[in-house]
């Protein structure tokens, strides 16, 4: 959390950026985004969905009694995908910028691996590789 206060204090990473990354989330074809907007807006992004689904969870989980209900796991695995979503089109669009191909999010749907690799690619300059 503290990275990412000091990404927008440091004006690396501005609130319109955050505005692009959202207008553009479906613009993972042509959609391009370099190595501090894809740290700062994409982690930003699921850090904000994570902390507000969380607190969301635990009212759910809660408010009926202390078995978790099927209410609970339904909202559960839309946020996972609504997180795996955000982050799959940052990397897309981060593959887009570094001219890599689009293939490696299959890696990316790796638990671990994935995450390792979204890491590495976001450290690529851009056009670094060949798209094919």
């Amino acid at each position: 959390m503290i990275i990412f206060i000091i990404l927008l204090v440091s004006q690396l990473v501005t609130i319109e950026d955050l505005g692009d990354f959202w207008g553009n989330i479906l613009n993972i074809q042509q959609g391009t985004l370099s190595r501090w907007e894809y740290f700062g807006c994409t982690w930003i992004s699921m850090w904000a969905v994570s902390f507000i689904g969380s607190i969301f969870l635990a009212n759910i989980g809660m408010s009926f009694s202390s078995t978790r209900t099927l209410e609970y796991y339904l909202a559960y695995g839309f946020l996972y995908v609504l997180i795996t979503f955000i982050h799959l089109s940052g990397f897309l669009r981060r593959c887009n910028d570094a001219c890599l191909s689009k293939w490696y999010a299959l890696v990316f749907l790796v638990p671990g691996i994935g995450h390792i690799l979204a890491f590495i690619v976001a450290l690529m300059p851009t056009g670094f590789g060949s798209p094919y």
